[in-house]
């Protein structure tokens, strides 16, 4: 079928179903179907979410504080002894940012895509 001309409202009819039939074929049907690769990516980060605060646990316990720094004091109640930044600390902030920077480079280049 060619494309029809609007000289009539059956006429114009046609044309609007013309006009659809192309916007309906230009997807392919797809039946429902599991994305594992997403599933992976989910469990994967919940995963290692959990390994991170194990591990930054362990850390904290685990590191003693060097003398080099006073020990501050708020009040005569509340104390903090202040320290160098951690192996884990730097190497969090390295991981949180190179995922900040995947994340918004993906946008940029593929779109948001949710």
């Amino acid at each position: 079928m060619g494309m029809p001309s609007g000289e009539s409202p059956a006429k114009a009819h046609q044309y609007y179903e013309y006009l659809q039939s192309h916007q309906q074929t230009l997807q392919s049907p797809a039946t429902w179907h599991v994305r594992w690769l997403d599933l992976a990516w989910l469990w994967g980060f919940l995963l290692a979410l959990a390994l991170i605060v194990l591990w930054w646990l362990w850390q904290y316990r685990s590191t003693r504080q060097r003398g080099i720094y006073p020990t501050d004091q708020f009040g005569g109640y509340t104390s903090e002894a202040a320290g160098p930044a951690t192996r884990f600390f730097l190497l969090f902030t390295a991981l949180v940012t190179g995922w900040a920077v995947a994340l918004i480079v993906g946008h940029l280049v593929w779109g948001q895509k949710f």
